[in-house]
């Protein structure tokens, strides 16, 4: 019986650190809802709760969060129904629960943000090699790709470096990994395939 107790526990805590929003219960004067959580690449890290009822700012006073042995009060701002508060950028990347004017939340504060990156779609770069111990020739990726678009079928990616033959080639996307191309065709030397 308490392993199948333990179990649905940490099914349950498992369950609640993958959500993105999370609930608190609700009490007789109302409840938060966890909106957003934010790392601003200005600012700090901010979390921003819909409010449902009648709080004050006093409510709020003595909030804090905490993962692992570390404990970081929360500076809250409460405007009409938007409670937003701050803590410390030390709490990036972390699974961490927050207790906000006695209701209970858990979450992930998300790395620094910023600008992301240009390229989103990344393929790897295939090149043929003869492998001395199989006596044949395989194909063998020896660079990574990335770019805004998708890859469409025939792409070309024109004087792309290969450093194992120091040499720049075109490569040709395919929309299969190079093991779709057996048997190997040694005059076919340059191709990019997703992976």
């Amino acid at each position: 019986m308490k392993k199948l107790f333990f179990t649905f526990i940490t099914l349950f805590s498992l369950l609640a650190l993958s959500t993105g929003a999370a609930f608190a219960a609700p009490l007789a004067d109302g409840y938060l809802e966890l909106r957003e959580v934010r790392n601003d690449p200005k600012g700090g890290v901010i979390f921003v709760f819909d409010v449902v009822g009648e709080f004050s700012k006093a409510d709020f006073k003595g909030s804090f969060l905490t993962f692992g042995d570390n404990r970081f009060p929360l500076d809250c701002n409460l405007s009409d129904a938007i409670l937003q508060c701050t803590t410390s950028r030390a709490t990036a990347g972390q699974y961490v629960t927050l207790n906000v004017g006695g209701f209970i939340f858990w979450t992930r504060v998300p790395e620094r943000g910023g600008t992301p990156p240009a390229s989103q779609y990344c393929y790897g770069v295939y090149d043929i090699y003869f492998n001395e111990s199989e006596d044949d020739y395989e194909w063998e990726q020896f660079d990574t790709h990335c770019q805004d678009a998708p890859a469409n079928f025939g792409d070309v990616l024109q004087n792309f470096y290969n450093p194992d033959y120091d040499d720049y080639n075109n490569y040709e996307f395919l929309p299969n990994s190079p093991g779709c191309l057996s048997p190997v065709n040694v005059n076919a030397y340059y191709y990019i395939c997703g992976f």
